[in-house]
């Protein structure tokens, strides 16, 4: 197991050595051999035991016995850590006393890790001969031709072409002459380099090694390695490199082969593209390859069994004492942001740093953002390992490091002003170094608080923190009360001032929503409106689309879930003229396309509406679905029905079952209503036989006793109150629900009459009584269906449900706004912390999308630590629905550093 423990261990500081030091060189054959080298030494290393004189295990157990004496040690093993591994058979046990071993009498937890573990092998190894007679069996099912030292085995699927051994596996109908014959190039370079050997292998690695995160990304460094390797050596050919880059793009397809092939396609064709455009390396790199040897040479020092001397002084065991607890407790620590390191680039006419922790692996990792002029780093000297001094009121920043043509990156240091902090304080606002650090990045200065001053603008601790975290430098606080006194604004506060400059609201920007609106919106409404991205550009789309205009509300209906006038425009092909924007959005929301309306118009229902599709759709009714009943006898079934016998579950086969069981004419409507009362088949057929016959017996109990009894009494007493047309099987339904006469009376009563029989059995199943209707009435619910008060109950939404959300603001909520809120879990307290974020001022509708789409403040704050601070709800609605990830992004800045979320999203769609 320890070897097992330690192979992984090494096969995670192999992969790392070659993400972080030589994936981005173009050695691609040396990466090869360094890949392959390093897994086999993995594997190796473990066996080797180190000189005591020479390893670091050693020197460490010693200073533990020194600084540590313990009296009464049973095992050497209490001073390791429990972090560290050993490796060693042969460890010489240290004994004062004698003790029990607690292990032997306690669950052998080793034993139960090591069965998981094989059965695992076993798991893949069984996937990885079904890898090879797939491979083979390919092998024989397809024709093959033979061409110098590789064969073509010609498929009739759609699959992305791969080679195995000396075949190729292509079909040959998916591409024309220039591209299949340049895919047979790129597969022969494949065959000739050996490549299934390493993805052998590798495979072997993944198979030995399953529960190991690291063998699966080494797994796939290989693999991409290898595909480096051979594009590098198409253009060594002489192919054309924009040809061949396009006839990439053509092949790109999803379908892979197994894990033992080498495809010409792969997921990652970008960073293929970009390896091929990349600047080739020079020899300069070669201490990147060299530091490999330290590296190795540390770990086994410092983890590998050590060749112990057994005459280890008996004084030194008689010494030993149990390590305290506080040398396992963990240290506690708070975030420092007065020292750390710095990225910098310069783009579109501006200059942003990101300022972080130093250390990224730690828990408490921590990153802000900034832009400005470019001459902030003006003066910063050329050349490595340089000093740069930059001092405002709030302290002195010192930036080390190295900055030219735009791009630097090293490490800074700020030094707190003492006098500006007690400044601050005097004004009654609380500061840290946090603060002060905040204070320097925004320019919050002494002539910032001179200006507060002069024009009487009191700030309270809330206003400074908006101030300073949001970067609302003194110039652009100045630009903002100008324009917005010259555009009417006079009210306003701190927060809704410092949100416009988080999220880049210009002026043009302002008067833009405020034509859209009609009139003057508020700073709330524009901000939300820059979050959603509501452009010039959407509006005009609309526009020219021959749409009159809309509200602003409207437009953010359609922007927010990205409804475009293409997406209308193909329903109004389909007849549907006069779609309200709020039906768009209900469309978009629920993926109903005119290409699913048009397969429902295609078995019969031509006028279907659109809110019937919609429904049809919330209830994954389906055309097949609907024909399955069609063959089963009903070939006039409405889609209120079909969506009805899906909502309660009925099928084909539960009809036939009650046909068998006498109710030969059963209707849809009966069927679903002996589904709703939970009554079978075989209940069914009772019911029927004691219709015909007061001897008939019953598997109900009492109460189909009762009715063999004195059925009719019970019968009269329900026609008396209206329902003359009362079946066996409905009072059989009110009978085993225990529905009595009065308790209908009580409905009348309440003003409700000439209940349904079936919904009368609803009442009664789900507790439904007029004295809780009562309760919403008093709650102002005036006018509620039996329908609605039996969704309520079902989900148990109660006045003070109603009344909670209306202490926070939301006082015209309806019956179905309530259920939905319910049905999704939206408390109010969740709403309250919602309205924390920065997306607080999303309408309902979209919180709920936010808590469908599991869209929480810690998720988006994944991505605001990498830099990415602006994020629209849109954008991250579309993160999480598509699966988009911090670290994926972060992969794909690492080739592109300007790579906007929205690219990142389109990458993850399409690749």
């Amino acid at each position: 197991m320890a070897y097992i423990i330690y192979s992984s261990a090494l096969i995670g500081l192999s992969y790392l050595i070659y993400r972080l030091f030589l994936s981005k060189e173009t050695f691609y054959h040396l990466n090869r051999g360094v890949l392959l080298s390093l897994m086999v030494i993995s594997f190796s290393i473990p066996f080797i035991s180190v000189p005591e004189n020479i390893s670091f295990r050693t020197a460490l157990f010693q200073k533990e016995i020194i600084e540590n004496p313990v009296p009464n040690l049973v095992e050497t093993n209490v001073y390791n850590n429990e972090d560290s591994v050993s490796f060693s058979e042969n460890t010489t046990t240290i004994t004062a006393t004698e003790s029990i071993n607690p292990s032997i009498i306690s669950l052998d937890w080793k034993s139960i890790i090591l069965y998981i573990y094989i059965l695992g092998v076993m798991a893949f190894g069984v996937n990885f001969l079904i890898q090879l007679i797939v491979l083979v069996y390919r092998m024989i099912k397809f024709p093959t031709i033979e061409v110098d030292a590789y064969k073509i085995v010609e498929t009739d699927t759609n699959h992305a072409p791969y080679s195995f051994w000396n075949r190729i596996f292509i079909n040959p109908n998916q591409y024309n002459p220039d591209t299949y014959l340049q895919i047979l190039k790129h597969e022969q370079l494949h065959i000739s380099g050996k490549h299934s050997l390493d993805m052998l292998l590798v495979e072997l690695l993944v198979t030995i090694q399953w529960f190991n995160p690291f063998a699966w990304l080494y797994r796939k460094a290989i693999d991409n390695n290898l595909e480096y390797l051979t594009d590098h050596g198409m253009l060594i050919k002489g192919e054309n490199k924009e040809v061949y880059q396009m006839n990439l793009l053509k092949v790109s397809t999803p379908d892979m082969p197994t894990g033992l092939a080498t495809s010409y396609n792969q997921s990652f064709l970008k960073k293929r593209i970009i390896m091929m455009n990349s600047k080739k390396s020079t020899a300069k790199s070669g201490w990147k390859y060299l530091i490999i040897i330290p590296l190795l040479a540390v770990t086994v020092l410092s983890f590998n069994p050590v060749s112990i001397n057994t005459s280890i002084d008996e004084s030194i065991s008689n010494e030993l004492e149990t390590p305290s607890d506080e040398h396992f407790k963990e240290s506690k620590f708070k975030n420092d942001f007065t020292k750390g390191a710095w990225d910098a680039e310069e783009g579109g006419g501006k200059l942003c740093i990101m300022y972080r922790n130093a250390e990224p692996l730690k828990r408490s990792y921590w990153s802000i953002t900034r832009c400005y002029d470019p001459s902030f780093f003006a003066d910063f000297p050329s050349g490595n390992k340089q000093k740069f001094e930059i001092t405002r009121d709030a302290g002195t920043m010192v930036f080390s490091g190295q900055y030219e043509n735009g791009i630097g990156d090293g490490k800074y240091t700020f030094t707190p002003n003492t006098s500006f902090s007690s400044a601050l304080s005097k004004q009654g606002f609380k500061v840290d170094n946090e603060e002060l650090v905040h204070c320097f990045l925004t320019d919050f200065d002494n002539a910032y608080l001179a200006y507060l001053k002069q024009e009487n603008l009191s700030l309270d601790q809330d206003d400074f923190e908006d101030i300073i975290h949001k970067g609302l430098s003194l110039e652009k606080l100045k630009m903002y009360r100008k324009e917005l006194s010259k555009l009417g604004y006079t009210d306003y506060t701190m927060n809704e001032v410092s949100k416009l400059n988080l999220f880049d609201v210009d002026v043009a920007y302002i008067k833009f929503i405020n034509n859209v609106n009609g009139q003057q919106a508020t700073l709330k409404e524009i901000t939300k409106a820059k979050i959603h991205n509501l452009s010039p550009d959407f509006i005009k789309s609309y526009n020219d689309n021959g749409y009159k205009k809309m509200s602003l509300n409207d437009y953010m209906r359609l922007k927010i879930h990205n409804v475009s006038p293409d997406f209308i425009a193909d329903f109004k092909k389909e007849g549907y003229t006069n779609i309200s924007a709020k039906e768009a959005q209900n469309l978009k929301i629920h993926n109903v396309t005119p290409q699913y309306v048009q397969a429902y118009k295609n078995v019969g229902y031509k006028n279907i509406t659109l809110k019937e599709a919609k429904n049809l759709k919330i209830h994954n009714v389906t055309p097949a679905f609907i024909s399955s009943f069609k063959t089963s006898g009903y070939p006039n079934i409405t889609l209120k029905e079909a969506r009805n016998l899906k909502i309660h579950n009925v099928t084909p086969d539960l009809i036939k079952s009650y046909k068998k069981a006498g109710q030969t004419n059963l209707s849809l409507k009966e069927a679903i209503k002996l589904k709703i009362h939970g009554i079978s088949p075989e209940q069914a057929k009772a019911a029927q036989q004691n219709g015909k016959s007061s001897s008939s017996t019953s598997s109900s109990g009492k109460g189909y006793q009762e009715i063999k009894q004195n059925p009719n009494d019970f019968i009269k007493q329900f026609k008396a109150l209206g329902y003359e047309n009362a079946s066996v099987d409905d009072i059989i339904s009110l009978k085993i629900h225990n529905v009595t006469p009065e308790f209908i009376k009580k409905y009348h009563a309440a003003g409700y009459k000439n209940i349904p029989l079936d919904k009368v059995v609803g009442l009664k199943i789900h507790n439904v009584t007029p004295e809780f209707i009562n309760t919403f009435k008093k709650a102002g619910y005036q006018n509620i269906s039996i329908d609605e008060a039996m969704s309520l109950k079902i989900h148990n939404v109660s006045p003070d449900v109603a009344k909670e959300y209306k202490n926070i603001g939301y006082s015209n909520l309806d019956i179905d706004d309530l259920m939905s809120l319910k049905i999704h879990n939206i408390s109010p307290e969740y709403i309250k912390e919602f309205k924390k974020t920065k997306f607080g001022n999303l309408p309902l509708d979209d919180i709920m999308s936010f808590k469908i789409h599991n869209v929480t403040p810690e998720f988006i704050k994944t991505f605001e630590d990498i830099g990415y601070k602006n994020i629209t709800a849109d954008q991250a609605q579309s993160l999480r629905i598509h699966g988009v990830t911090p670290e994926f992004v972060k992969s794909l800045k690492e080739q592109d550093n300007d790579v906007s979320l929205d690219q990142a999203i389109r990458i993850k769609i399409h690749f």
